[in-house]
């Protein structure tokens, strides 16, 4: 509004020019226009308002869980892009098998598969072996040509029978691991169960745990032992070593008759070191075995620890930042453990010798 003098001396409202008002309104308009040109975007928003982040686009770590080592590179199951990643010792990432964030059962090679939040991972006979947890079914990732197949179990079928491929079935498998010659031991987390997979033949037996009796903490044969949502394993070829979760102890099943046993742990949660059930344990998961030390990754401890197979002394090898994943892994040297790190996305690598934690990936 343009401001006039009255013929009285006050303040009036008083007229422009018709040519000077619209050369005035453009004016305005082109300020307003150059004002916002100079202001950031606004982030996008959700349904509710909060912005919305973007999604970061290539290879990378999504809660890593199952882990495993060829001495070249680190093999991890990324249980929350459905992805297997590869991370050499020099921290190059790239993924062997799956789609970010694209989950389902179908095999294919390399990017063609989907998993459905896969959890465990061991290596034999050429071939990534994965429990592909939220299908409750067993894949196997050809290394040479990235092949994906399905060898046991029935995607989105699960079970606790026995029996040969896609006849047997499990209920959210999680830890995986090898003896090296032709056999790999599935802790069925969800069936409370200990099983195996004969690689010459495919057959799936059970070598402990009683679903769908419940859980326990029974000791015995195969018939009548117990766990409580087992999640890591471990072999040494004579004994399948068995991190019994929801018990807060370590057990072991003797292979020459399937009869489990309790090496450590008193089943209250805690962080005691010492032998046999004067250690304690709160929620250990994930498991790796050197021949003489059984490494468990003891998570709501924060804390790396080790078993001696030969007096079951517990001891702690160092506390970590963050929560440890479901995954461990041993170098061929013995000398570097390597763990997921579900808080950073991360996989770190400890000096068994020292304690000391530093980074694989992301460096």
């Amino acid at each position: 509004m343009l401001i006039g003098k009255s013929s009285r001396g006050k303040s009036r409202p008083g007229k422009a020019a018709p040519g000077f008002a619209a050369a005035l309104a453009v004016a305005v308009i082109l300020l307003f226009a150059i004002q916002a040109a100079a202001q950031p975007a606004a982030p996008a928003t959700g349904p509710e308002g909060p912005p919305l982040a973007t999604a970061p686009s290539g290879p990378r770590l999504d809660f890593p869980a199952g882990l495993d080592t060829d001495g070249s590179a680190v093999y991890a199951a990324n249980s929350r892009n459905n992805t297997i990643a590869r991370i050499d010792l020099s921290g190059a990432i790239s993924i062997v098998a799956g789609q970010l964030f694209k989950q389902g059962s179908t095999d294919g090679a390399g990017s063609k598969a989907l998993f459905n939040s896969p959890d465990g991972l061991t290596i034999a006979n050429g071939a990534l072996w994965v429990s592909d947890t939220d299908n409750s079914d067993l894949r196997k990732v050809v290394l040479s040509t990235r092949v994906v197949t399905t060898p046991a179990g029935t995607a989105n079928t699960s079970g606790a029978e026995d029996g040969h491929g896609g006849a047997a079935h499990f209920n959210l498998p999680t830890q995986l691991c090898t003896d090296g010659k032709g056999t790999i031991y599935i802790a069925d987390t969800g069936n409370s169960m200990i099983r195996k997979l004969s690689l010459a033949d495919l057959d799936v037996t059970t070598i402990g745990g009683q679903a769908p009796d419940g859980e326990g903490k029974d000791d015995g044969p195969a018939g009548k032992s117990k766990f409580n949502r087992p999640r890591g394993i471990a072999t040494d070829g004579k004994f399948v070593y068995v991190s019994d979760t929801a018990n807060n102890l370590i057990r072991k099943i003797d292979l020459s008759g399937n009869v489990t046993s309790t090496i450590a742990g008193s089943g209250a949660e805690g962080k005691d070191d010492g032998k046999g059930a004067a250690a304690s344990f709160d929620h250990p998961e994930a498991l790796a075995i050197d021949g003489t030390t059984l490494y468990v990754a003891d998570a709501d401890n924060h804390a790396i620890r080790k078993l001696g197979l030969a007096d079951a002394a517990v001891s702690t090898v160092t506390l970590v930042n963050g929560h440890l994943g479901s995954g461990l892994a041993i170098s061929k040297d013995g000398r570097t453990l390597y763990f997921s790190d579900t808080t950073e996305n991360a996989i770190q690598q400890v000096d068994v010798s020292n304690g000391n934690v530093t980074p694989l990936y992301p460096k």
